[in-house]
């Protein structure tokens, strides 16, 4: 384990990378060890402790974090993944990225992305794909979708498939429809439906986001099997040319909106 806040190597195991990002993010927020103590009430050497990583912050204290920097969780979904060991790496990076991105661009194709689900819906997922935590995993990515309504919240651009509403299980179809209504609404989000009769698009062979920090931009893919972080500059061209060929056939956001409050009204 790291003895100094400097030398702490996020790579070297969940512990450490949850102390880089809490030293990253208290840097960013231009405060001091003293001033993030007043924040959770403890002094500037246990702050000092917890950057280097020598003493490991308790799951409260990152929520207060959370809650003042508006991470969406992200302290506290670091804590809990280095507590029970469960989380890939690549996730923990799109959980960060997701929490630091100034502009979020997602193609969703067959699913609902998870900043848009309904916990109906999210659990319907977890269940789904045989997670062992299916009330946790749920609780986490309800909290992470605070990114969307925080003080200062990020663009986000999305395309989503006229085929992920059909796919929608029908018991929670209205509640989850009722939720994309409710985001298309927000006025930091852009939310466009592809119609299915457009046929195939470029955009439309599998679901990715693109995440713009102030530092740089990223991807991340997502397979059948496990999602993987996209960083190369030609496959992050490659994938903003799909986003952008597929917005072209897609619904104008006040269309979008006009269907999805159509489906809203049939159901009553």
């Amino acid at each position: 384990m790291a003895t100094t806040a400097e030398s702490v190597d996020p790579m070297a195991g969940l512990w450490c990378l949850l102390a880089y990002t809490l030293r990253r993010l208290r840097k960013q927020h231009r405060l001091s060890q003293a001033a993030v103590g007043k924040i959770v009430a403890a002094d500037h050497k246990t702050v000092s402790n917890w950057e280097a990583g020598r003493n490991h912050p308790p799951v409260d204290a990152l929520r207060t974090l959370d809650a003042e920097w508006g991470t969406g969780g992200l302290l506290e979904a670091l804590h809990h993944y280095a507590t029970t060991m469960q989380a890939p790496a690549q996730f923990l990076a799109f959980a960060e990225y997701e929490a630091l991105a100034t502009v979020i661009r997602i193609n969703g194709v067959a699913f609902i992305p998870g900043l848009l689900q309904t916990p109906e819906y999210a659990r319907e997922a977890f269940t789904l794909a045989g997670v062992s935590d299916v009330d946790g995993q749920v609780k986490q990515r309800m909290e992470r979708q605070g990114v969307l309504t925080r003080a200062d919240p990020p663009y986000v651009s999305i395309l989503l498939s006229e085929v992920a509403l059909l796919l929608i299980p029908c018991a929670i179809r209205p509640g989850q429809v009722a939720r994309l209504a409710e985001i298309a609404d927000l006025p930091n989000v852009t939310l466009r439906l592809v119609p299915i009769d457009v046929g195939p698009q470029v955009g439309l062979e599998g679901a990715f986001h693109l995440f713009a920090t102030h530092e740089r931009e990223v991807g991340f893919v997502e397979t059948p099997a496990r999602g993987s972080l996209v960083t190369e500059m030609s496959d992050l061209r490659r994938l903003t040319v799909a986003f952008d060929r597929t917005s072209g056939r897609a619904l104008s956001p006040e269309i979008t909106r006009a269907r999805l409050r159509e489906m809203i009204e049939a159901r009553q």
